[in-house]
């Protein structure tokens, strides 16, 4: 049986070597607050942000008084606010990336522009909302499987204001590693779409392929 490790606080990790992009979404603004520092910021192989992000970003950055400045902006930049723009638009290194492409999200569009430019990562941080509007959160889920198809190498992470949710690989070993002082007491495992049969071990109350999820 074939194995995958989950490391998803390696991240947060001053002396981890992990390679890996950070993306900012729309809505992202208290899971920055909570988790965005500027080291993790710093040691990302390439940043971006997607659309509305954008304005996510200078907002935080004006609060902590920091200058988070990323790779590249994609989206059809609807949702950037004027003043946003400019000040981000005045930067020369910054590469603003139009992509018209309705059939897909502002997060799938910019995943996939990231992959482009950096195709040897296999890990991406990506900072969101899983609250609000809930055709946005549904959104994102299902842009993170159509993700996963596309790239089946790439480990995609969500980290919003009180989780960081991931996908599992079906009919294979998957591995948590929980390492960080930041981790909770919470750990969900939830079939999408369909039901699942599960063995987990390590958790309060495990799970055998007999329990059907």
């Amino acid at each position: 049986m074939s194995c995958q490790d989950y490391k998803p606080y390696s991240f947060f990790e001053l002396n981890s070597s992990l390679k890996y992009g950070i993306i900012i979404l729309n809505y992202s603004l208290d899971s920055l607050r909570n988790l965005l520092k500027k080291e993790i910021w710093e040691k990302a192989n390439i940043r971006a942000c997607a659309d509305g992000g954008l304005n996510i970003l200078k907002i935080y950055s004006d609060e902590i008084n920091e200058n988070f400045l990323p790779d590249y902006v994609s989206g059809d930049f609807d949702s950037i606010h004027k003043k946003t723009f400019e000040y981000y638009k005045s930067k020369s290194n910054i590469h603003f990336i139009k992509t018209y492409d309705q059939n897909e999200t502002d997060f799938t569009k910019c995943v996939r522009l990231m992959m482009e430019k950096n195709s040897t990562l296999n890990n991406i941080l990506v900072f969101c909302s899983l609250g609000g509007r809930f055709d946005h959160t549904i959104g994102i889920v299902h842009s993170l499987y159509l993700l996963n198809h596309i790239y089946p190498n790439l480990q995609i992470y969500l980290t919003s204001d009180n989780d960081i949710t991931f996908l599992l690989h079906a009919n294979q070993l998957n591995r948590i590693y929980i390492q960080s002082i930041l981790n909770g007491n919470i750990c969900s495992l939830l079939p999408i779409g369909q039901s699942a049969h599960v063995q987990a071990e390590g958790l309060q109350w495990n799970l055998n392929r007999n329990q059907e999820l």
